[in-house]
């Protein structure tokens, strides 16, 4: 048995051409390509599929070897899974060849046999390079090709760097230095799940909403840290997967992306007392950065609904033609799908997540710990889950939600610091029992619902200097009309929350 250590990243069309001159400082002991041919099988029924192993024939130079993967682990991009492989002689699957205790007890491996028919191949080109740093030997595969099943086809451009012996740090240093470069994206969807989706065997991927953790009293803040690290880091790369299989208009799939990357950051925050010095102080930069490169979100479903339905939502408006001609306008100056793909396939967003990956795959929080930083991650987490909340709420009775009235623009200035109120209360919620919970959190949810209904006017003041004296002064009515039923219902709602008891 072999465990596999590797980086899968998918690449920019024009890597092929690239990545000999970034590896030219580096001493390659082996480089060749080969054509790979590979046949997936599985049971009508998902058999294999179901205990997340991997099934397939690999044609090599008139070899053949079958080859099992099973279920291993993933960090970000970086994936572990063991893996199985036997000759064969013959283009048929024999899972006897492989050792019996692989399989879990409730499989019944004979039967599983007697069922396993092809569902899809892949067939590349296999450009490799066997690197020796140090005393690390890394094996760099940049595959191009395409995924087939029946008439559908997928194309493939991916590079893989498998850790063959030694540091696994020198593996994520080598592909800092090739991120750097751009055009590389960590990806967490293997040939295998392409080929899946692609053959009609897996539902297509659905949103997905951030919900609670589960915790209990017993754990940890180590163990929260972690758990909540990662939920952040699945939810916000599930999301571009997600949207990247299927780019266009579908902003609530890069509002969650935006949501998994603010739990990320949110978590960094919540424990630096206990991981300050060991968190790269450059990631909490970057962490802004990209959520400043999402901002536009905001702006952009606030048009997709004022425009929806043909601008329904203005349907009373006289003037509703020409507003609704000027807030396409808006929606055609926000960025394009190949301004977000750049941004995804950008060295800084690739460093960002190469770096987490790393500090989450060697824990190195650990090392050089002060004796009370490790007795606080030893900690059971509610204490400091009391604390943290009741920071948080501190913060915010004593910012503007906390004065005796506010006008609008206060209000939308304060969305972002009830957003980060809001997801502190996410990461312990579990803690606490769900009514008394609820209880607290709804009022404020509403507040934050009429802040962002609020916010949504603002395309429309923009377009009111953009009209004519009369229908500026219908315009401006109507808004004036919305925002006074909109605040009086946000003084309304403010008025019970704080009145809250906190559920902590």
């Amino acid at each position: 048995m072999d465990t596999e250590i590797e980086l899968k990243f998918l690449v920019s069309s024009d890597m092929g051409s690239r990545l000999p001159t970034l590896l030219q400082s580096y001493k390659i002991s082996q480089h060749d390509q080969q054509h790979l041919a590979n046949t997936y099988f599985d049971t009508a029924d998902l058999a294999l599929g179901k205990i997340k192993a991997g099934l397939r024939i690999r044609s090599q130079n008139g070899k053949m070897e079958q080859t099992v993967k099973l279920a291993g682990s993933q960090v970000g991009g970086l994936h572990q899974r063991p893996e199985y492989n036997v000759p064969l002689t013959v283009h048929s699957p024999d899972l006897s060849l492989f050792p019996a205790h692989i399989w879990p007890e409730a499989l019944n491996v004979n039967r599983v046999q007697q069922s396993l028919q092809p569902l899809f191949s892949t067939d590349f080109l296999r450009r490799r390079w066997l690197l020796t740093i140090e005393d690390t030997d890394i094996e760099l595969a940049l595959d191009e090709g395409e995924v087939q099943s029946g008439e559908q086809r997928e194309t493939i451009h991916e590079l893989e760097l498998e850790l063959v012996k030694g540091d696994v740090s020198q593996l994520f240093e080598l592909a800092d230095e090739l991120v750097k470069a751009g055009g590389l994206r960590l990806g967490t969807v293997s040939k295998a799940q392409r080929g899946y989706r692609l053959a009609g065997f897996s539902t297509p991927s659905r949103l997905q909403m951030l919900e609670p953790l589960p915790l209990t009293a017993a754990d940890n803040c180590e163990q929260t840290m972690i758990a909540l690290l990662h939920k952040g880091l699945y939810h916000w790369q599930y999301h571009e997967e997600g949207w990247l299989a299927e780019p266009g208009d579908r902003l609530d799939w890069l509002m969650q992306l935006r949501e998994g990357v603010s739990l990320v950051h949110q978590t960094l925050l919540l424990f630096g007392d206990q991981v300050s010095r060991h968190v790269n102080s450059g990631w909490v930069d970057d962490l802004l950065w990209l959520q400043q490169q999402l901002s536009w979100l905001d702006r952009a479903q606030m048009l997709a609904y004022l425009t929806a339905d043909k601008g329904h939502y203005l349907r009373r408006l006289d003037c509703q033609k020409s507003v609704l001609t000027h807030l396409q306008e808006q929606q055609q100056r926000l960025p394009d799908e190949a301004r977000l793909e750049a941004l995804f396939y950008s060295a800084r967003y690739g460093r960002l997540m190469l770096g987490l990956t790393h500090w989450l795959y060697r824990q190195d929080w650990r090392a050089g710990l002060a004796a009370t930083q490790t007795a606080q991650l030893a900690a059971p987490v509610g204490e400091l889950a009391r604390q943290r909340l009741e920071d948080s709420w501190h913060i915010l009775r004593h910012s503007a939600l906390g004065e005796p009235s506010l006008d609008g623009e206060r209000y939308i200035q304060q969305k972002g610091k009830l957003r980060r109120n809001l997801m502190i209360g996410l990461c312990f919620s579990s803690l606490y029992p769900e009514a008394d919970r609820i209880g607290f959190r709804m009022p404020w949810l509403d507040i934050l619902r009429g802040i962002e209904d609020l916010d949504m006017l603002s395309p429309l003041q923009d377009v009111s200097e953009q009209l004519d004296a009369t229908e500026k002064d219908e315009l401006e009515q109507w808004l004036a009309r919305k925002q006074q039923f909109l605040l009086e219902a946000l003084e309304q709602s403010r008025a019970q929350a704080l009145q809250m008891k906190p559920y902590w």
